[in-house]
């Protein structure tokens, strides 16, 4: 009898063929959509990163204790040297650019601004940030004296072109004695994010560590091999590069705003299941119900020549079952085939700003393959359950009613 009921379902599915291949359609079709969801959501959480991390930030940053929160000017690195080697032992980081870091005043000929003053390595800046591509007119530091570049949007305020002069004054470290420095504008770079092009200037790390009368460097920015690495707590390098001296952050701390709009994404992404989940709920009880009342001669029939409501039962379950299959296997290769394309081409998304965040490149979607699993899987968890109502309700048909 049970190999009869998996016949039996097989062959009941098709019965009204219509009402079938829009069922198909509507799970399919939401289960496409979730999938191409994450890999939405995966894709543009990992850009999100990258823009973050890869434009100046880096996965990782070394401060003294107390630096990021007051930005005192004397709270800098010493003993740099035994420092730089501990960091290039680490077989996780990839790269490091030690920076001096200072509020200031830029002085031309025509306007006052104030900006922010990095002093950075600039063979060592190169390797780890995007600033040296995003030059837009002149060139990217070359370690000589006098050289400084700003972001575009500062330079317009400045109103100043190539060569012409800039005063730097800042308040030097162990006593606050204003210092002065004349530098020529070697470069202008340009970043999607206004508020770097408008607050940001750089010089190189030698003249920083002079002004400001210091012989340490206030920030070392880090790259790793790999940017899970930066989340990873249990690596040894956080115990080495963490004590009464040192203070060694990963970009969710550096950012904890940007740690926050990830997880919404997650979230969002349950939501939407929970949302699509619904639809095939109700779309599918529908179904089997305007199924159950086209067929309740045909169920009398049988229950009264000695079917069991149980078998009648699972033979309902089966039915949803084998809708369930192939709309899985039918969402998996519509949904595989869009996000595959889409991770090839990407979304155009240049220029828009999600959360402070200015996205300037194309987002290309991530497949998971064990999350894309996991949701058809679920999908068909749900449909089957769907089915466990209507067959209920067809278990308990009395014969003597249903025939009539």
């Amino acid at each position: 009898m049970k190999h009869f009921n998996f016949i039996l379902a097989g062959r009941n599915i098709f019965r009204n063929t219509r009402r079938t291949l829009l069922t198909i359609f509507l799970i399919a079709s939401g289960l496409a959509a979730l999938l191409f969801t994450d890999a939405f959501v995966r894709g543009i959480s990992a850009s999100m990163v990258k823009i973050v991390t890869q434009t100046y930030l880096g996965d990782a940053q070394i401060h003294r204790p107390g630096f990021r929160q007051s930005n005192d000017i004397d709270l800098y690195l010493k003993e740099n040297r035994a420092l730089f080697q501990k960091i290039e032992k680490q077989k996780e980081i990839k790269a490091y650019s030690p920076r001096t870091i200072t509020g200031g005043m830029l002085s031309s000929s025509e306007n006052v601004a104030s900006a922010i003053i990095y002093g950075v390595d600039a063979e060592k800046e190169a390797r780890l940030s995007k600033i040296k591509q995003t030059i837009i007119k002149g060139q990217f530091l070359t370690g000589k004296n006098g050289e400084i570049i700003v972001g575009e949007g500062l330079a317009d305020l400045l109103e100043v072109k190539l060569g012409d002069r800039l005063v730097v004054t800042v308040s030097q470290a162990n006593g606050g004695e204003l210092s002065q420095e004349l530098f020529r504008l070697s470069g202008v770079f340009y970043f999607d994010d206004r508020r770097m092009n408008k607050s940001i200037a750089l010089i190189n790390l030698q003249q920083g560590q002079a002004i400001l009368n210091i012989d340490g460097v206030h920030e070392v920015a880090l790259r790793f091999n790999n940017i899970h690495d930066a989340s990873d707590d249990s690596l040894l390098l956080w115990k080495i590069l963490n004590n009464d001296n040192l203070e060694t952050l990963s970009w969710r701390e550096l950012v904890p705003q940007l740690s926050s709009i990830l997880k919404m994404n997650s979230f969002s992404t349950l939501i939407a299941s929970v949302i699509i989940s619904v639809l095939v709920i109700l779309g599918l009880i529908n179904s089997m119900f305007m199924s159950i009342y086209e067929r309740q001669n045909e169920f009398g029939i049988l229950l009264a020549l000695g079917t069991r409501p149980r078998q009648l039962f699972w033979l309902i379950v089966l039915e949803g079952f084998y809708i369930g299959v192939i709309s899985i296997i039918s969402g998996l290769l519509m949904g595989v085939l869009i996000s595959y394309w889409k991770s090839v081409t990407g979304i155009d998304y240049s220029g828009v700003e999600i959360s402070g965040v200015s996205i300037s490149e194309p987002i290309y979607l991530l497949i998971n393959e064990l999350s894309f699993l996991k949701i058809a899987a679920s999908i068909l968890m749900v449909t089957v359950l769907s089915c466990v109502y209507p067959a209920i309700h067809a278990a308990r048909l009395q014969p003597s009613l249903a025939m009539k």
